[in-house]
């Protein structure tokens, strides 16, 4: 995972949607500079707009296409998806081992087959639990490096 720190010039093309997966997300495009990025999906509804600096986690570095969330540097916002989104897959292996055992002796192949769809959903799952939480520490520590203290009250 990849940290990188851009100030939006200019924010464009901001529509709110639900993904496939009915996790709410905001699609947008920015310009920083010179550099200008289109169909970029932030998790969430997050307050975009020209001018604001964030601090966001990248999966691949430098594409924005696998934008995992960010830190708003103004007002503290992090836009993240949750660990809880990815649910689903726990839920399917569940729904596949319970459904795999009742096939097991009547059509052992069809079982076979549920059990390793299950796993291999659950699996999936299991890899955007553990990104969604890295990317949620990394901005957390992120906005903890940027806030300022004042230690003088301990002494």
């Amino acid at each position: 995972m990849n940290e990188v720190t851009v100030t939006f010039d200019r924010v464009f093309d901001i529509v709110r949607r639900s993904q496939r997966n009915r996790v709410p997300c905001t699609e947008f495009g920015f310009q920083a500079g010179d550099v200008k990025k289109y169909g970029i999906a932030a998790p969430g509804s997050p307050r975009i707009e020209a001018g604001m600096t964030v601090t966001a986690v990248l999966q691949r570095p430098g594409d924005w296409q696998t934008l995992l969330g960010w830190v708003n540097h103004e007002t503290g916002e992090i836009a993240c998806r949750s660990a809880a989104s990815e649910v689903g897959g726990i839920v399917a292996l569940i729904f596949g081992g319970v459904w795999a055992y009742y096939l097991a002796r009547a059509h052992p192949i069809a079982a076979a087959l549920v059990l390793v769809v299950a796993i291999c959903i659950c699996v999936g799952s299991v890899i955007g639990m553990r990104r969604a939480i890295t990317a949620r520490r990394l901005l957390d520590r992120a906005w903890t490096a940027l806030t300022p203290r004042d230690f003088s009250a301990i002494a």
